[in-house]
């Protein structure tokens, strides 16, 4: 019997192990809140601080994936060393508090700074939360369990679009408040969703703690051990990570941008763009989150031991079409249509994280989970925003051309990471065996 069928015999999940699920997709919900907010605000920030396409990408883009890598590794060790529950309640007290300070700065270093704050803050969460569930979960559910998880950052991405447009709506031309003078509509944006967070992050200590379950004790597997373990697996781990690297900068290509798309090339307000939008991002992409990963959860409870890479090698094929398509469509409703099989797709989080879940011993995946996100949030985090700014600043040269630099980095980038998946199935299937036979 394969490894896959053999461990859906184990025994049913403790209840518990849900409720702490359920409290990290709320925490990874607010992150993306406090990440996403900005995209909805592109314009007014524009005008107000007298700035470029270009550093809108690096407020979007490089603030997040510079602060990343300098921070997610240590972050991923304080995981496999210490209590994750503590690593992901300090890291949300710090970018919720960063998040906050952007709605006060008034010029584009101070909101650069607090961008690169919130950076910093959420590379606690990725590498601590992997781990929690890597060790409350068989290996058979991880698909399911961390497509649960990553649907935080899509319903926090959808309630960031909602949100945002209402407070816009709301403040108006801006609120003048005692001892902080007055504050434009997109400051008070930043306040009312960078706040709660210090709050709800007290609810991390609800989540159950699990034991680590192979592979070594918490911290007793030395850096050189996992060092082995990654050149070892030098092929499948270049693949994994360059593929989903290729993924992630279209997919942070269309977060930062989609709003500024809908405004300049269908005149839509920032009002129904938000709205629109929000429903749009959670009605698609909820669907996609759970969706991919229970499908890729039962092609490996079959016994396709490659089935993350295999399915997005032929996915996001598809997804590269109907990107390059859209810019096609007379309204912005048919766009969006053409733009649901890529809104699908894109929700990829859950098995990018189950994947190298599935193939790493418990001890290490807190550093290899900081280490894979750190180069793909160095990769595509940042070049994704700043990628579509390069093309409509000095390609095009005309901000009305964004939807077409938009396209561009679809076309681009979605091939690559189908080639790069093809290239990987197979040695995922000889780590995945590895693993097993170590089990």
């Amino acid at each position: 019997m394969n490894a896959a069928a053999a461990e859906t015999r184990e025994p049913a999940v403790a209840f518990m192990a849900w409720v702490g699920l359920g409290i990290l997709l709320m925490i990874s919900l607010v992150a993306f809140l406090d990440r996403q907010i900005i995209s909805l605000m592109v314009g007014m920030i524009k005008d107000d601080l007298q700035i470029s396409d270009g550093q809108i990408g690096l407020l979007q883009g490089a603030a997040f994936g510079l602060a990343y890598p300098l921070f997610a590794i240590p972050l991923g060790y304080a995981s496999d060393r210490f209590s994750r529950r503590w690593v992901i309640f300090l890291g949300m007290i710090f970018w919720s508090l960063a998040a906050t300070a952007g709605g006060f700065a008034n010029s584009f270093t101070p909101l650069l700074a607090a961008r690169i704050g919130v950076g910093i803050g959420e590379a606690a969460l990725g590498p601590a939360a992997i781990s929690l569930l890597g060790d409350s979960f068989p290996r058979h559910r991880l698909g399911l369990v961390m497509s649960i998880f990553s649907a935080g950052a899509l319903l926090g991405s959808g309630i960031a679009l909602a949100i945002g447009g209402a407070v816009i709506h709301w403040a108006g031309q801006g609120l003048t408040l005692p001892g902080l003078g007055h504050l434009a509509p997109w400051q008070v944006a930043f306040i009312v969703t960078g706040l709660p967070g210090a709050i709800i992050a007290l609810l991390v200590f609800l989540v159950p703690e699990p034991p680590r379950k192979s592979g070594g004790q918490a911290g007793t597997v030395p850096w050189a051990e996992l060092f082995a373990f990654m050149r070892r697996h030098a092929r499948f781990l270049s693949c994994y990570i360059l593929g989903f690297s290729s993924l992630q900068i279209a997919t942070w290509a269309s977060l930062a941008w989609l709003p500024a798309v809908i405004e300049r090339s269908y005149g839509w307000s920032i009002v129904q763009v938000g709205a629109t939008l929000a429903v749009f991002t959670i009605a698609i992409g909820l669907p996609g989150q759970i969706g991919n990963g229970m499908i890729v959860d039962r092609l490996f409870a079959r016994g396709i031991q490659d089935a993350h890479l295999r399915y997005y090698a032929g996915v996001s094929l598809v997804a590269a079409l109907c990107g390059v398509l859209a810019p096609l469509a007379p309204t912005a409703y048919l766009y969006l249509a053409i733009l649901i099989p890529l809104k699908f797709a894109m929700n990829f989080g859950g098995v990018q994280a189950a994947t190298v879940q599935i193939v790493t011993p418990s001890a290490m995946r807190g550093r290899m989970a900081a280490i894979m996100g750190t180069i793909a949030a160095t990769i595509g985090g940042t070049s994704g925003p700043s990628v579509v700014a390069l093309f409509t600043d000095h390609l095009f040269r005309d901000d009305a051309m964004v939807i077409w630099s938009l396209a561009l980095t679809n076309a681009i980038f979605m091939p690559l990471a189908a080639l790069l998946f093809w290239f990987g199935m197979k040695p995922m299937r000889t780590t995945v065996a590895e693993l097993h036979a170590v089990r």
